[in-house]
C-alpha cells in the first residue's frame, strides 16, 4: 500500500494536532493537546528477592510507546488547579509485517486513563511484548526502528475525538480500516507487563480491566 510503503521516511516525525469543541457545558470547553510520541525498546527489568529460588533468564525487547500529552480545564471544573477524572487512549503502531492478502498490520491498544491533572504535562505509558512480537515476526530480536513503522494516538472523551496525532499527514489515518489488519488488545498498559512498578507517578494512572 501507498501510504505506508515509505514509512522509513516518515518514521517518528509527529504531525501533533488538538482540538476543542463547540463552546457549551465544561466538558465541551475541555483542550487536549497531544505534544510527542515516543516509540522505543525497553529491555525486561530485573528484580531481586532474597527468599526465592533464582531463576537463569535473559531480558527480552519489549517496545515502549511514551505519549506526552496535556489537559486544559475551564474553570468550573477547576481550571489549572483541576483533575479530569476520565478519559480513553486509543494507541496504533503499524508494523513492517503484512497478511496474506496484503494488509498491513497494525498493533492496538486502549488506555482508559483515570485522574488527569490539568494544566501541566502528562505521560501514559503502554507496551507490546515480546511473545507478541515474536509471534508476528518469527524472531527474537526485534526493533522499533526496523520492525514498527509509525505511530498513531487519539484520546477520546464521552465517545468524542477530543485530540490526535500521527507520524505522518494530519489525518488520522487508523481510519482507512480496509487497508489494515487490526490486532486488538496487543499493546498493553503498564500494570500487565514487569514495568508496573516503576517510575512512580511519571505516568497516569489506568483504570484496571
Amino acid at each position: 500500500m501507498k501510504f505506508i510503503a515509505s514509512s522509513l521516511a516518515f518514521l517518528f516525525t509527529a504531525v501533533i494536532l488538538h482540538a476543542q469543541a463547540p463552546a457549551g457545558d465544561g466538558k465541551a470547553r475541555i483542550i487536549v493537546d497531544i505534544k510527542k510520541v515516543d516509540v522505543k525498546e525497553q529491555p525486561t527489568p530485573q528484580f531481586n528477592a532474597g527468599n526465592v529460588n533464582e531463576k537463569r533468564w535473559r531480558p527480552k525487547t519489549w517496545i515502549e510507546v511514551d505519549v506526552e500529552f496535556n489537559i486544559k480545564l475551564p474553570p468550573e471544573s477547576g481550571g489549572k488547579d483541576g483533575t479530569f477524572p476520565a478519559m480513553q487512549m486509543n494507541i496504533y503502531l503499524p508494523l513492517q509485517h503484512t497478511t496474506k492478502d496484503g494488509k498491513r498490520e497494525v498493533l492496538q491498544g486502549t488506555l482508559d486513563l483515570i485522574n488527569i491533572p490539568a494544566d501541566g504535562d502528562c505521560h501514559a505509558l503502554a507496551y507490546v511484548s515480546p511473545a507478541t512480537m515474536k509471534m508476528i515476526f518469527q524472531k527474537n530480536n526485534v526493533t522499533a526502528v526496523s520492525d514498527v513503522q509509525g505511530w498513531g494516538a487519539e484520546v477520546i472523551i464521552d465517545g468524542d475525538r477530543r485530540a490526535h496525532a500521527a507520524s505522518i499527514g494530519k489525518d488520522p489515518w487508523w481510519e482507512k480500516q480496509d487497508s489494515f489488519a487490526f490486532l486488538s488488545g496487543t499493546i498493553l498498559p503498564k500494570a500487565k507487563t514487569p514495568f508496573a512498578s516503576l517510575w512512580g507517578d511519571y505516568d497516569v494512572a489506568v483504570q484496571p480491566k
